[in-house]
């Protein structure tokens, strides 16, 4: 074997080592995400865990945020910014976790998610459609619409992504969510959505407070909003874009509501009339 041969075979035979022993994508179409403990379930087990060690009557904070879909690293400082507050006992991460989503976003938020030392519980955004979104949320995450009990409190997430989906909210699903159960004590019924409610929708929000919702969080709109219609009394509080550190706090008792907008120092808030 000549010169020429030799350094062939022995540039072929590093080039095969080098690719055996890194892990790489053969396509940004992937579908098998690598993003432990993020389910739905896991952290609504991690929940039940925690409620578990309270009281009926504790009082809580939930941190709210919502498109962290560009900035994977202001999400990881988010969350670590997060960790610290005592009070907030779990994470409510409304929607655009990704921008197109492919695998490797995913990836990329699912590793600043590995940071938190609290439940996130995670609504799906329309950017998390895209692609081949929709299969991965349902692999990765879990359903689209679902609910849970939290200390005498139903939550109710639900998918109103009209851009990617078809008959959207579903209306006849919320009402019986929200429908009290025989015998059930309750002191509220939150609902949570990545978009606040469509233009073309003008009723939802007189739809929510017939059927029992008490109070709405959502985000999309990349800017802290919080409103309610003067002739309807059912506040809706929007959170922005998790861009640097800002994310909306809320905080439960068994009597009341109360949010907070942090941008970064965390400021009382009241839901603007329209």
């Amino acid at each position: 074997m000549n010169d020429f041969h030799k350094i062939r075979w022995f540039l072929l035979s590093l080039l095969i080592s080098l690719l055996s022993a890194c892990q790489y994508d053969l396509s940004p179409w992937e579908t098998d995400v690598d993003c432990p403990n993020m389910s739905i379930e896991e952290n609504l087990d991690w929940l039940k865990q925690i409620e578990q060690t309270r009281t009926p009557d504790h009082n809580y904070k939930v941190a709210v945020i919502g498109d962290p879909q560009q900035y994977p690293g202001d999400l990881q400082t988010t969350i670590e910014t997060i960790n610290e507050l005592d009070q907030v006992e779990f994470v409510l991460l409304l929607g655009d976790l990704v921008e197109t989503g492919v695998k490797k976003e995913f990836e990329w938020a699912c590793k600043a998610l590995s940071k938190t030392e609290k439940p996130v519980i995670s609504v799906v955004g329309n950017h998390d459609a895209l692609s081949y979104g929709q299969d991965i949320w349902l692999s990765v995450f879990g359903e689209f619409d679902y609910s849970f009990k939290y200390l005498g409190t139903k939550f109710i997430a639900y998918n109103d992504n009209q851009y990617e989906f078809e008959n959207v909210p579903d209306r006849d699903w919320l009402a019986a969510q929200a429908k009290l159960e025989l015998g059930e004590s309750r002191f509220h019924t939150i609902g949570m959505s990545h978009i606040q409610p469509w233009d073309n929708e003008p009723d939802l929000s007189a739809f929510l407070k017939a059927n029992g919702f008490d109070h709405m969080l959502h985000a999309h709109a990349h800017k802290f909003q919080y409103w309610q219609l003067a002739d309807v009394g059912l506040p809706h509080f929007v959170t922005s874009e998790t861009r640097d550190v800002r994310f909306g706090l809320m905080s439960v008792s068994p009597d009341a509501i109360k949010m907070e907008i942090c941008d970064p120092e965390c400021l009382p808030a009241e839901p603007e009339i329209r």
